[in-house]
């Protein structure tokens, strides 16, 4: 599951994971493959224990026209993904077991990633 790649259609947003390179289509338009960067300073997330799961928030704009479109958390055997709204906070709650990556996505500045 770490070799996971991500599709986002830029007209409807439908984000399509995929366990490894396919050739995906939405809305009439073939869809390139998401690279991801490293995250950045705009892009930190907080993460902090909450019961059993982990509380991961961001603090970034959440406007109509830039926002976190969704984050996800990808390791050896699974992907969790949590998709977010604009005009909502960008938190959610993940089950992160072991090692892997958390992902997000935002609309302007595309995928990014972080080894946890």
């Amino acid at each position: 599951m770490l070799r996971t790649v991500f599709y986002v259609c830029p007209v409807c947003s439908n984000v399509i994971p995929a366990a490894g390179q396919a050739a995906i289509s939405c809305c009439g338009i073939s869809l390139p493959q998401l690279e991801p960067e490293e995250m950045n300073g705009e892009h930190m997330v907080r993460i902090e224990a909450v019961e059993d799961e982990q509380f991961v928030t961001l603090d970034h704009p959440m406007s109509k026209t830039h926002f976190i479109s969704f984050i996800a958390w990808v390791s050896g055997d699974r992907v969790e993904l949590v998709k977010l709204y604009p005009e909502v906070n960008a938190q959610c709650r993940l089950h992160m077991r072991g090692h892997g990556y958390l992902y997000l996505y935002c609309n302007r500045h595309g995928l990014m990633r972080k080894r946890l």
